[in-house]
């Protein structure tokens, strides 16, 4: 059993034997370095190290599987099948060196004509303020 701890939610769950085997199948399968579980509660993928499922993992589950489906009743596989059915590892492809391509010339984008300032139009001139008459005094 592996328990799991998702970091988003904080909930808890366990792999049982059986998801442990299938996840080490898997990874086997394809050179992975981690097994990715989602959070049953929030679906939060969490990534799950092989070496620490290794690590979890029963005895049992470590031996090299014989695959059932592949054999007839009483049939052993030879040394021969066993070492063949071990996954081989592979080698990452040299990476070969980018082919860089020239760059493309961008259209020169045309500039618009300068607009002219809008003419300006004389202000509304304000009449003078009138001041109130001052009272007569009879």
């Amino acid at each position: 059993m592996y328990e799991l701890h998702c970091p988003n939610c904080g909930w808890s769950a366990t792999l049982t034997d059986e998801q442990i085997g299938a996840a080490l199948a898997e990874a086997d399968r394809l050179p992975a370095s981690h097994h990715v579980e989602h959070c049953p509660r929030c679906q939060w993928v969490m990534r799950v190290p092989v070496d620490s499922l290794r690590a979890a993992a029963p005895a049992s589950l470590l031996a090299a599987p014989v695959q059932p489906a592949l054999l007839t009743e009483g049939e052993k596989p030879s040394a021969e099948e066993a070492a063949a059915r071990k996954p081989a590892t592979k080698k990452p492809a040299a990476k070969k060196a980018a082919v860089k391509k020239p760059a493309a010339k961008k259209p020169v984008a045309k500039k618009a004509p300068a607009k002219k300032p809008a003419a300006k139009k004389p202000a509304a001139k304000k009449a003078p303020a009138k001041k109130p008459a001052a009272k007569s005094k009879k």
